[in-house]
């Protein structure tokens, strides 16, 4: 089983690994998963271009690495090493396009909490893989 596992970093990001932990057992054999953390784009095309995209690419992977620091920790004092995944763009496109380039069997996203009014206002990460995805999506609390 390929789990892909999103993760911005956030509390609400290691309770969703904490949830799913206990449930790997649902899985026969051995079970993979893949840390993705998506950064979206420097807003900002001039600031790039002044900086330099050696500089914004190292802000970006320091920004990743930061993310997935706490996940990847949990899941490693749980005996699992995941694959760790960094990438740029829009967040729900990219993790369904990971999903698919790796052949991920499923997706284990958060709901962060969000209401159904800040949802319909702000949209949703998870909202969009679910509408988006082709393997089924697990979402937990």
């Amino acid at each position: 089983m390929r789990i892909v596992v999103p993760t911005d970093g956030s509390p609400a990001s290691l309770a969703t690994l904490k949830e799913l932990l206990p449930r790997l057992t649902w899985f026969a054999g051995p079970t993979v998963l893949a840390l993705v953390h998506v950064h979206e784009k420097i807003p900002y095309a001039r600031a790039v271009a002044w900086a330099g995209k050696d500089v914004a690419q190292r802000y970006y992977d320091e920004e990743s690495d930061a993310a997935i620091a706490p996940g990847a920790a949990l899941l490693g004092a749980s005996g699992l090493s995941p694959e760790i995944v960094r990438r740029v763009g829009d967040p729900a496109q990219e993790i369904v396009l990971f999903a698919n380039e790796w052949k991920g069997d499923l997706i284990a996203i958060g709901r962060h909490g969000h209401s159904a009014f800040e949802k319909m206002l702000l949209g949703s990460v998870a909202q969009k893989v679910v509408a988006s995805a082709r393997q089924p999506v697990l979402l937990l609390a």
